[in-house]
């Protein structure tokens, strides 16, 4: 592709930042620092205005904080203005490198998403007796900057852009020097899939692999030939290694046959039926409980429960649930939990 240039003054108009403030408002509105700074949109749009300008801009210090479902996860979040920056960066120069992505890239992306990725993956079962499922180590933390650094400069020759790039690149809160991206930046997102699309060029191109799919540093690799799966997968190992200083997670990376079954983004999947992964039901069974005794105590509203449950039980039909979610319904009539009837429509119907 054509290196992108002379786009940093349309990064930082004043037009763009006042979308992005919009954009990075969203579900966030009565946030104490979002609503700071909406207050004072004006004030605070043209300050981030002039020091992009004068590149006086600096990113500020994140709040660290973790998580725990549906496992351990480090998550930094950026101070609102910074998110901003995130947004005038990434909602101009991702439709413009998107175009580069393989087809089959699926998270991140507009019209892709972990649905899509579903259907593939079940379509390239379908038609092959084995599959390399591919799993990346610590995948956030170990990104190694200098090497992102890189990719975007073979891409990108603005150098007020790659300024801005740098700086925010450069912000995260990790110890290590060379390695680690915060995860919860959009940016982030946004560099780990271009990160990982030098895998993709790997497989679909130097090792010439038709089914082949990833959903950021999951991937899954078809083939009728095992011993052929265990070249590539040894290949992809020293590739990893050596040009992005990656590392396969070996006890999640391993090769199987399809007429078993392949468990990928909470779904197991077969050739002619899909279920929810066991661990995806205990996790939603365990909130389940929390929401009854939040609600029980006057600290979960009806509302609340309900688009919960709703955003699970839609995520759910896309595998043969029926049975189980009318199970999970039965288990609540059973001990006659408060919200069993908040929840009946969404988990029966």
């Amino acid at each position: 592709m054509k290196k992108i240039n002379d786009i940093y003054p349309k990064i930082m108009a004043k037009e763009n930042l006042y979308h992005s403030a919009y954009m990075a408002s969203r579900g966030r509105r009565y946030k104490d620092t979002t609503a700071d700074f909406n207050f004072s949109l004006e004030e605070e749009t043209d300050r981030l205005y002039k020091e992009l300008l004068a590149k006086t801009y600096r990113h500020g210090k994140y709040r660290l904080f973790t998580i725990y479902d549906p496992k351990k996860r480090n998550i930094a979040a950026a101070p609102f203005r910074d998110r901003v920056v995130h947004h005038a960066v990434h909602d101009v120069i991702e439709p413009i490198i998107d175009k580069t992505f393989i087809y089959d890239s699926y998270a991140c992306r507009k019209d892709k998403g972990t649905h899509k990725a579903l259907n593939r993956a079940q379509g390239f079962l379908r038609a092959n007796r084995f599959c390399f499922h591919g799993d990346i180590k610590q995948y956030f933390p170990s990104i190694n900057r200098s090497v992102l650094k890189g990719i975007l400069r073979m891409r990108i020759k603005d150098k007020d852009l790659l300024w801005l790039l740098d700086e925010i690149i450069d912000s995260t809160p990790y110890n290590d020097s060379e390695k680690g991206l915060p995860i919860g930046n959009l940016t982030s997102q946004f560099f780990a899939n271009l990160y990982l699309n030098e895998l993709d060029y790997f497989i679909k191109f130097d090792l010439r692999i038709k089914y082949y799919l990833r959903y950021m540093d999951d991937f899954l690799i078809f083939s009728n030939e095992k011993m052929r799966l265990v070249e590539v997968k040894e290949r992809t190992r020293k590739f990893l290694d050596g040009s992005l200083k990656l590392r396969l997670h070996e006890e999640k990376s391993q090769i199987y046959s399809t007429s078993k079954g392949i468990k990928f983004l909470g779904f197991r999947l077969f050739s002619e039926d899909r279920r929810l992964a066991s661990d995806n039901v205990k996790r939603f069974k365990k909130r389940l409980n929390k929401f009854e005794c939040l609600f029980a105590n006057g600290k979960m509203t009806k509302t609340a429960v309900k688009d919960s449950v709703r955003c699970w039980a839609a995520h759910s039909k896309y595998a043969n649930t029926v049975t189980l979610r009318k199970s999970i319904f039965n288990g609540l009539v059973k001990k006659k939990s408060g919200i069993r009837y908040l929840v009946k429509n969404l988990l029966v119907n």
